[in-house]
């Protein structure tokens, strides 16, 4: 992320709960925060970086006069563009089959904001 002009500290530091990104700003994903990041990020950008605007027409992504790209815009449709459709379908078969596995029990699911903590 670009916040805090990059200083590591000053993102270790930081005090501001409300932000979005404050449960992901050390690079690894704090408890309670939701653990699907990419869908955080589409919703960040759909409600509070351009609200009323559709996601896909950003053009944050290029050098605009003296403005870098934007870090999250390759992920504002809410899917990770690094990761195929056929890796996806892969993934999700993957992990369908995990669930089954183990009965259906919901100790594989993904943590996320609405499933407590063991």
């Amino acid at each position: 992320m670009a916040c805090m002009g990059g200083s590591a500290p000053l993102v270790a530091e930081c005090a501001s709960t409300t932000c979005t990104f404050h449960g992901y700003r050390m690079g690894v994903i704090e408890q309670g925060a939701d653990r699907r990041l990419v869908r955080v990020i589409a919703g960040y950008c759909r409600e509070e970086c351009q609200p009323g605007e559709e996601p896909a027409t950003c053009t944050a992504g290029k050098v605009f006069m003296d403005l870098e790209p934007c870090g999250l815009w390759p992920f504002r449709t809410g899917r990770n563009p690094y990761i195929s459709a056929e890796q996806r379908e892969k993934l999700r078969r993957h992990a369908q089959e995990q669930y089954q596995l183990a009965g259906g029990g919901a100790r594989f699911r993904p943590r996320t904001i609405e499933t407590p903590a063991p």
